[in-house]
């Protein structure tokens, strides 16, 4: 049941990548729309205690990312990049939340000092182009950043997770503010690729993490709370 849970996933995301692959606009923006109710199945079609702990959260956090793609659809001009950050902006606060509500190891120092590295990279070169965004822009860095640091807490599924949405985010924001330092034809592409890929990263964390034995990355053995599955 839990791997075809996911298919539903595959076949939107792949339907979607080729249409951005084919300039195919209307299909893209449907496919779009479909991504994250996708992913949410993976969490609704499991029993309750085979989601995690934390579920609850990874699900709003999911609606909230699905605003965050619709939204700016029916927003007109400028609002459409406050729409769509303000609907991340909650989702990354939701992450937040939800990987602190389940056991976690520590995040290792090299992937901190790096992830400090990047933000501040991408905040200097983005925030004196954004005017009057740049305070959103602060913000959003600074939860994107704290959602890629808990997520390495558990293994390195959700650090490749958290890495992937700093990328896709990353390109969004060098897209929005300093689109010379990004203006190849496959951008687009490797923005959605990365971000569907970090959500289904980290959706896996939420349910590799129901209980402190079954965290992904540690071995039960060495746990301090292991204990033989029952």
């Amino acid at each position: 049941m839990r791997a075809l849970s996911w298919i539903p996933v595959g076949i939107v995301s792949l339907v979607h990548l080729v249409a951005l692959a084919a300039d195919a606009g209307i299909a893209a923006a449907w496919t779009q729309v479909l991504l994250m109710p996708a992913l949410a199945l993976v969490l609704l079609t499991l029993p309750r205690d085979e989601r995690g702990p934390a579920w609850p959260w990874a699900l709003g956090a999911l609606a909230a990312s699905w605003v965050g793609d619709s939204l700016p659809k029916a927003v007109p001009g400028d609002a459409r990049f406050l729409a769509m950050v303000g609907g991340f902006a909650v989702a990354q606060v939701l992450w937040i939340v939800a990987f602190t509500r389940v056991d976690r190891g520590r995040s290792p120092i090299a992937w901190t000092l790096l992830l400090i590295a990047v933000a501040t990279a991408l905040l200097t070169v983005t925030v004196p182009e954004a005017g009057v965004l740049a305070p959103a822009v602060v913000v959003y860095g600074l939860l994107l950043l704290a959602v890629a640091w808990l997520a390495a807490g558990h293994g390195w599924i959700g650090g490749l997770g958290g890495a992937l949405f700093v990328l896709s985010d990353g390109l969004i924001a060098l897209g929005a503010f300093r689109p010379d330092l990004v203006d190849w034809p496959e951008r687009d592409l490797l923005v959605m690729a990365t971000y569907v890929a970090a959500q289904a990263l980290l959706v896996a964390v939420i349910l590799l993490t129901r209980s402190p034995d079954r965290t992904f990355g540690r071995s039960p053995l060495r746990h301090p709370r292991a204990r033989l599955h029952t």
